[in-house]
């Protein structure tokens, strides 16, 4: 009879597809007779062998994949991975291969080529003298009181509702923040929609009282607005005015745009600033520059495509793209050395950076890499 083996060679055996018909009856034993803290230990020190220079900042995202995997494959008496071991030889191998893939993808993502990543559901919301970290976790009820609540939901997006609040109270201006690698979407108190885009902010009122309904943004922001002839949405935004009733259109005033642009997809919005005034049609956009006021004929998808979650670059310049990607992926470049080139491209917003920066290079015959947190331009 073969001798016992060790726990953590029995499991590094199982995992490197070496183990014996005898091992695997006693890591079949181990399995239905371990608690769980014992199982996550096995984990741990056999994943940590090849991540010994994971920073002090990488540990809680190591501890929550290892509690995750372990409840996943542990939480139960009788879990899936105990009734394969339980199964004929065939089904044994199969849990291998399976199990020893687990821990290949948990050692790729543990060990990426850099620390940047897509951005994400992030945003500060500050309301009534208090400031809330918003997240795509924790969904409930974030505010109420004075007839005021403000609800969490479980996609990460914020909801207002305003149920018999005073004048006063509903006049409080909130502050919706997203830094450089965030985006974030909110209910406004009248139901219309606000997804704000990396970098951006939205000034807003708890609810909407008296004749009209005014908001502020700085950045990006793309609104579905409630219909309401009565009372009429504006949105003010670097010196210019949008005034609508209803409808759903994009605006940008980011420091790579020619001016402050508003992109119409459907409805009818007057835009206004001291230049004058204009009104848009579908598929159409204003650019507002000093002492101009552009209007032109668009595809309006284009611009609210990042809505979708895609990069929809369309004869898009170079150091406009780059932009773009930094504020998105939170990183730095230097638009200095960028050549002048017009881009076409599309791509998913949940890309992994080198995945877009490798077409980039593909579509301009530039080779562009990541170094130190900042998109270079090879010599």
């Amino acid at each position: 009879m073969e001798e016992n083996t060790s726990k953590p060679e029995l499991f590094g055996k199982f995992l490197a597809e070496k183990s014996s018909a005898a091992q695997l009856n006693q890591l079949f034993d181990y399995f239905g007779n371990a608690d769980q803290e014992e199982l996550e230990r096995l984990i741990r020190a056999e994943f940590e062998k090849d991540t010994q220079d994971l920073s002090e900042t990488d540990q809680p995202r190591l501890d929550l994949i290892y509690s995750n995997l372990t409840k996943q494959l542990f939480a139960k008496p009788e879990s899936n991975l105990l009734r394969v071991l339980r199964s004929e030889i065939v089904k044994i191998a199969a849990a291998i291969l399976v199990f020893f893939s687990i821990g290949l993808m948990i050692f790729k993502f543990l060990n990426p080529t850099h620390n940047v990543v897509p951005g994400a559901a992030i945003a500060t919301l500050s309301f009534n003298g208090a400031k809330a970290k918003l997240g795509a976790v924790q969904k409930g009820v974030i505010y109420a009181q004075g007839g005021i609540q403000i609800i969490k939901k479980a996609d990460g997006s914020i909801v207002y509702m305003a149920v018999n609040a005073d004048a006063a109270t509903a006049s409080k201006l909130n502050t919706l923040e997203t830094p450089n690698g965030g985006e974030y979407r909110i209910t406004l108190g009248d139901g219309s929609v606000v997804m704000l885009n990396a970098g951006s902010k939205l000034i807003f009122p708890m609810d909407f009282r008296g004749p009209e309904r005014k908001v502020y943004v700085e950045g990006e922001a793309f609104f579905n607005v409630t219909k309401n002839p009565e009372k009429p949405f504006i949105v003010a935004i670097g010196g210019s005015e949008i005034k609508v009733l209803g409808t759903q259109f994009n605006v940008s005033s980011y420091p790579e745009n020619e001016g402050t642009e508003a992109t119409l997809l459907e409805g009818s919005i007057q835009f206004s600033n001291t230049s004058g005034k204009v009104v848009l049609k579908p598929n159409q956009q204003v650019i507002a520059g000093y002492s101009t006021l552009n209007v032109r004929n668009v595809s309006a998808e284009d611009f609210s495509a990042w809505t979708k979650g895609e990069f929809l670059f369309n004869d898009t310049p170079l150091a406009v793209v780059m932009q773009k990607l930094a504020r998105w992926y939170n990183v730095e470049v230097d638009l200095t050395v960028l050549p002048k080139k017009n881009l076409y491209m599309k791509i998913s917003r949940r890309a992994d950076i080198d995945e877009v920066l490798g077409n980039i290079s593909k579509a301009t015959g530039l080779e562009f890499n990541l170094k130190a947190n900042k998109i270079v331009l090879e010599e």
